[in-house]
């Protein structure tokens, strides 16, 4: 008998997990709001229910036998996921553990006690301006990079508590700002056991709002880094109460110094988690993740391929990349390619892009390469 999966969300996020449900011969059942529900037509089932509307989405769960409900690469329907697993008694994380994480200040609280996993100085902004420049200003809520900004002075303070109140519903986080290298860490969870399955290199702009312009795996870091990341990051993971599905942990590094930017419980967005994990290390993530929603998940070999791959944002500050956009064409390396615009905007947030290049090679493509 098949198994039967909910998927929560239809957008263009899900389109992947949609299509790899389909290929294991799952039996999928889709609730979004049916405007630009991309996935309606792939799935078996599509329900057109909002997914604030959660306990419909229970109901109707319970009353078709669902064995696992599942997201990807969204905060939002990963928290109505760990919802309905939780009224279902089904394998998912616990939903507390998903609210916790709307408060970025809760997660710095919690996690400064970790050994190997520095805190940068950080404090709920409540009026008062503590004068720690340079600085970083954001919400305690939301991802994306939005509300994000950088200060160094009163004036640019001031105007980045502005910015990250248009993007508030718990607050205001004020961190010190620490440089170093940007990577993002890839991991399975299931039933409390973590593991990880790869580690991304990020290419980000500069100041104000640190947005994200390519990620590229395996990261190029040295062999004691990565240990400590393998130490580190399952024990951050059992910190935060999170037992079940994938995660997307960003981070930054100034020698073997590891500091903490971001948890986000569900799989890294920007086709990290669709695409390039699986082209990278050969395991094939999306199965992980239903796996575990299906609570039969078996640990994947983590050496069944080592390859590069990686993915380019075109934007106006990666302008200098128009021309290897477009000599790309025809190369053996070249997975997929788009040029929405040559008009190039300013990306003040990871949603503001004119493009994407993905490649998959023996060596890390870059423009001068």
């Amino acid at each position: 008998m098949k198994k039967k999966l909910a998927i929560i969300g239809a957008s263009i996020g899900q389109y992947p997990l949609c299509q790899k449900a389909a290929e294991l011969g799952i039996e999928t059942f889709c609730f979004a709001w049916e405007k630009g529900a991309v996935c309606k037509d792939i799935v078996d089932h599509f329900y057109p229910i909002s997914i604030i509307e959660m306990d419909r989405i229970v109901e109707c769960c319970r009353t078709h036998k669902i064995d696992g409900v599942i997201s990807n690469a969204s905060d939002s329907t990963a928290e109505v996921v760990a919802y309905i697993a939780e009224k279902l008694h089904l394998n998912g994380p616990p939903y507390r553990t998903l609210l916790n994480l709307h408060d970025k200040y809760k997660v710095r609280k919690l996690v400064q006690s970790i050994e190997d996993l520095k805190s940068p100085n950080f404090y709920k902004y409540d009026g008062v301006n503590k004068h720690i420049y340079p600085c970083v200003v954001k919400p305690c809520n939301g991802g994306g990079k939005k509300g994000v900004s950088f200060a160094q002075n009163d004036n640019e303070f001031d105007e980045a508590v502005q910015y990250a109140s248009l993007n508030n519903e718990f607050g205001i986080l004020v961190e010190e700002f620490i440089e170093g290298k940007e990577l993002s860490i890839e991991c399975i969870s299931y039933h409390g056991e973590h593991r990880v399955i790869q580690i991304t290199d990020k290419d980000s702009s500069s100041a104000p709002h640190f947005v994200e312009l390519g990620h590229h795996q395996p990261a190029e870091i040295s062999q004691r880094l990565r240990d400590k990341i393998e130490k580190v990051i399952p024990t951050l993971l059992s910190i935060l109460g999170y037992t079940d599905g994938a995660s997307h942990i960003e981070v930054k590094y100034k020698g073997d110094d590891l500091y903490l930017i971001e948890a986000n419980l569900r799989g890294g967005g920007d086709d990290i988690s669709n695409k390039l994990v699986f082209m990278s290390s050969g395991i094939d993530y999306l199965k992980c993740m239903i796996d575990v929603a299906l609570n039969q998940f078996v640990e994947p070999d983590k050496k069944a391929k080592e390859a590069f791959a990686g993915i380019y944002y075109l934007t106006k500050q990666t302008s200098y990349l128009l021309p290897f956009f477009k000599e790309a064409t025809g190369k053996d390396w070249l997975v997929e390619k788009e040029i929405y615009s040559t008009d190039l905007k300013e990306s003040h947030s990871n949603y503001e892009r004119n493009g994407f290049l993905l490649y998959y090679s023996d060596h890390k493509i870059t423009p001068n390469n």
